[in-house]
């Protein structure tokens, strides 16, 4: 078949390979880069070149990132591990709470007082039980409804849990409290802790561009164009679908949507026979996140022995992260900088991206959509179609695809593993 891809994210290139050596297939991907939110920014501090990777970072050889790991293993890219050390201050980085409490094997003194030892104790009972519920897959519950159901103190709740759980996506609370509570707890239960040793995390060498460029490297026979917005979708009187890019048509026998689901529903909704998809289309809401790369400090805890890979901090209404790499030698950070008033100062870049706003109608929408994939000639790829907001599930979302029109494909039975 001649399949067009729309998107050249995570998901648009992991089904080209899977598709690539059973069909004709042709990508199109509006940025002059590939990759989505596996984007490696090249910046220069203090005279030394590096590489941050500004969207998408974490993830480990585990379980929760599979298929994932298996692409990597099949593409050759080397991965190397790190401690995920956590710390949550104030806004004005003061009271940090340390995950561990202790940093090159001595104490940080201000995660050991009666407060913070009662939220680190506590959190700890918490995050045991996080498995249980996760392997239930109940996506009706929302995070503040859970949160309720475990009958913690306020003080803990608002103090500590929340702002830790908020950080991670930088929205306002009173969305966060709409979030899946299977999504929002998603990321410990994949990265559980053990006793006083922090969980190991994965990162490849260079940054996620060198994967990108090896995913794209390995494709043989597909034709990948960047820059090339589709500007609609039509079908003719023989049933082709046509894409349109820059004024010209591209027919097609099967489109694959690997774009974001608001992308999917604009160019869908003009063809009455998308309508039951559309309309859960429009039910997945997204906004928006800036990422600033910088060397403020004033952005960390304010005590440098309670730094930590993961820093998050807080206020009243909003959470931020701050994210810091021991091994680079220089005051260099990777921070949501949303809410923030002015950027940071020395700032290096700034990136902006749309982030799905995950409530229990997210998963609903997901859910209603499984049935209608592959009708009329249209598949849909993109981590919201397949379980929760992370990397593996841009990943399975390709798996799913390639099932459908090449289940007999080498490369699919590799991810499978």
């Amino acid at each position: 078949m001649r399949i067009g891809i729309i998107g050249g994210g995570a998901a648009g290139l992991a089904a080209a390979w899977l598709l690539e050596h059973d069909h004709d297939v042709t990508l199109f991907e509006k940025d002059d880069r590939f990759g989505g939110h596996a984007h490696t920014l090249d910046v220069e501090v203090d005279g030394q070149a590096l590489r941050i990777d500004a969207g998408f970072q974490f993830f480990a050889r585990s379980a929760a990132y599979a298929r994932f790991n298996r692409l990597l293993d099949a593409l050759e890219v080397p991965r190397t591990t790190y401690p995920a050390t956590l710390t949550v201050s104030h806004i004005d980085g003061a009271r940090p709470v340390a995950m561990p409490p202790f940093r090159r094997g001595r104490p940080v003194w201000s995660s050991l007082t009666p407060r913070a030892i009662d939220h680190l104790l506590r959190f700890r009972a918490f995050l045991s039980r996080v498995p249980a519920f996760l392997a239930e897959h109940d996506t009706t519950v929302t995070i503040a409804e859970y949160v309720e159901r475990e009958r913690l103190p306020k003080a803990f709740v608002d103090d500590f849990l929340f702002p830790l759980l908020l950080a991670f996506w930088c929205v306002d609370l009173a969305d966060f409290r709409r979030f899946a509570a299977y999504n929002a707890l998603y990321y410990l239960g994949a990265n559980l802790p053990r006793g006083l040793t922090p969980p190991d995390q994965s990162e490849i060498p260079g940054g996620l561009r060198v994967y990108v460029d090896a995913l794209v490297a390995s494709l043989e026979h597909a034709n990948l164009r960047t820059s090339a917005p589709v500007e609609s979708v039509t079908r003719d009187a023989d049933g082709t679908l046509l894409v349109e890019v820059a004024g010209a048509q591209h027919p097609f026998d099967h489109l694959v949507f690997a774009c974001d689901a608001a992308t999917a529903h604009d160019l869908l909704v003009p063809l009455p026979e998308f309508a039951e998809v559309t309309s859960q289309l429009a039910r997945f809401g997204y906004f928006d996140t800036t990422i600033a790369i910088h060397g403020d400090r004033r952005l960390m805890p304010r005590d440098e022995r309670a730094w930590s890979v993961v820093n998050v901090r807080t206020d009243a209404a909003h959470s931020s992260l701050s994210i810091w790499s021991p091994s680079r030698g220089v005051d260099v950070f990777k921070s949501w900088v949303t809410y923030d008033d002015e950027l940071p100062q020395p700032l290096y870049a700034t990136a902006t991206y749309r982030h799905g706003l995950i409530d229990t109608g997210y998963f609903d929408a997901q859910r209603r959509l499984r049935p209608l994939q592959g009708r009329h000639g249209v598949s849909l790829a993109g981590l919201y179609t397949a379980d929760a907001d992370s990397h593996e599930s841009a990943i399975l979302s390709a798996v799913a695809v390639a099932e459908r029109l090449a289940p007999d494909s080498a490369r699919l039975a590799r991810l499978r593993g």
